[in-house]
């Protein structure tokens, strides 16, 4: 498999997959440990600084230091910080069933973005499956229940903000390369470590007292939140780096269905409302199929 488009495909279903389970962590880890808000976004970025410091001293992503890298990070860092607590904050006030699906509305924003501002241009397929995979992102997500207006907002704000940083990361990359030739592996490594010992160190000061303050106790429990999180970025940003950062959120798609192909798969004898399971199974096949459609 040696083109880097199959290889951006594969990185982003194991993307997808480790988003999947993440966000059934987070729910879980919200009501187990009661963490929320800023509270669960420092003690979860205290283990991601601890996942990334040692990646970050051995790969020697220092030596790329200059403007250019840390302007370009903080345009990754801020709006992801944002996301990310306006996401947990919208599964705290729903549930992830629901809110999960409703981030399909990050492809249409990219992809506006692409062509009016970019430059880039779609065919008809990929034109279709962008269409497809938003309408049954919604849908699936009207199968969970009907989602109320804070969290509705709480979602846009997310899509923004998740959208900036990820065309974000792109320029970083782009600057390594232009800048020190830097090779693929070394534009992702260098891009995930400095986001998340960066943000590890943003958000030290606000742990250490006051209303939020975290333990270590905190920063433990948030563990596989924070892995599987860490995991999914490397492979999202592998796919951004080898197929652009709309193929690579077409299959970040999935990462909702894939939860229904998952408890299909382990958990089906549990399953009591029947109808409306097969129903998200035909949602997880089409979904499939759109994503099949884009790479076409």
């Amino acid at each position: 498999m040696s083109d880097p488009k199959l290889w951006g495909l594969a990185f982003g279903l194991l993307g997808a997959l480790c988003q999947a389970l993440n966000y059934a962590l987070t729910k879980s880890c919200q009501e187990k440990h009661g963490l929320r808000g800023i509270h669960l976004l420092i003690a979860c970025h205290g283990f991601m600084f601890l996942l990334s410091i040692a990646p970050f001293l051995i790969n020697k992503s220092w030596r790329y230091a200059d403007a250019g890298v840390f302007m370009w990070i903080a345009a990754v860092i801020f709006p992801y910080l944002l996301a990310q607590y306006l996401c947990n904050a919208a599964i705290a006030a729903s549930d992830s069933s629901l809110v999960s699906p409703l981030l399909t509305l990050k492809i249409p924003v990219l992809a506006l973005i692409s062509v009016f501002v970019l430059g880039q241009s779609f065919n008809a397929f990929q034109t279709a499956a962008v269409v497809l995979i938003v309408s049954l992102g919604w849908y699936f997500s009207s199968l969970a229940g009907r989602i109320s207006l804070k969290p509705m907002l709480l979602v846009a704000g997310t899509v923004l903000c998740y959208c900036l940083s990820d065309l974000s990361m792109v320029q970083f990359m782009k600057h390594l390369a232009a800048t020190y030739n830097a090779g693929r592996a070394d534009q992702i490594i260098t891009g995930v470590t400095y986001e998340y010992v960066l943000c590890g160190l943003i958000l030290f000061p606000f742990g250490i007292a006051g209303k939020w303050r975290t333990t270590p106790s905190d920063i433990w429990h948030t563990g596989g939140v924070a892995t599987l999180w860490v995991l999914s970025v490397y492979f999202f940003v592998a796919c951004f780096n080898l197929d652009g950062v709309v193929a690579g959120n077409i299959v970040q798609s999935l990462r909702s269905v894939i939860g229904v192909v998952i408890a299909y798969v382990f958990y089906r004898k549990y399953i009591r409302d029947h109808a409306s399971f097969r129903k998200k199974l035909m949602i997880a096949a089409g979904m499939f199929f759109a994503v099949g459609l884009y790479y076409a």
